[in-house]
């Protein structure tokens, strides 16, 4: 059983869009651990893999892998740099590869409940149904329907679970857990890794 620390401003009960857009995007930070369950349509068992996240709606995001192997991502509105155990830091920039930036901006936005970015780009089916809440996003067009077959997002006040459904048949689930909002700024290791 996973504990799920909700904020203490948080809305008794998210019951429509409005209140979720609201929801997601009045904390600057979020902090929490992540598990996440990645099917392959090519093995028979899924790959799991769990970690800790901070998301700063300013700066950006740093995930960090712990098991199976250590691996630190870290994203922001313009670089990505990838860290794999002890190797040298790979990083790409918006420039070098605008593609991976426009699926990463898409990754941000449903992170941030940035749902006035999200319409642009999915068709939008929200419910809620006894304190959970729901959104199914469906890709309008190239190049996300060329990947994805849905992306699903539910909760109750934070976002506690993610689905990536792609076309080819591999799936994604993440689930987050043990979310907080304090301290309220990057610590001084966290701004060291994401102001690169």
């Amino acid at each position: 059983m996973m504990l799920l620390l909700a904020s203490p401003f948080a809305l008794a009960q998210v019951n429509t869009i409005e209140e979720l857009q609201q929801q997601l995007a009045q904390h600057p930070i979020v902090r929490g651990d992540f598990k996440q369950k990645r099917t392959l349509a090519m093995f028979d068992q899924p790959l799991t893999s769990t970690g800790q996240f901070t998301l700063d709606k300013t700066h950006g995001l740093l995930w960090r892998q712990d098991v199976p192997f250590t691996v630190q991502l870290v994203l922001t509105k313009d670089k990505l740099r990838q860290t794999f155990a002890d190797q040298p830091a790979q990083v790409i920039t918006a420039k070098d590869n605008p593609m991976a930036f426009y699926f990463s901006h898409i990754f941000l936005a449903v992170f941030h409940g940035d749902t006035e970015q999200l319409k642009q780009q999915f068709d939008m089916t929200f419910k809620a149904d006894n304190g959970q809440w729901t959104l199914a996003l469906t890709p309008k067009a190239a190049p996300l329907n060329a990947v994805f077959d849905s992306i699903t997002l539910g909760g109750k006040s934070d976002l506690e679970r993610l689905t990536l459904q792609e076309i080819r048949g591999d799936k994604t689930d993440i689930l987050f857990s043990n979310q907080s909002y304090q301290p309220e700024s990057l610590t001084d290791a966290e701004q060291a890794q994401i102001k690169f």
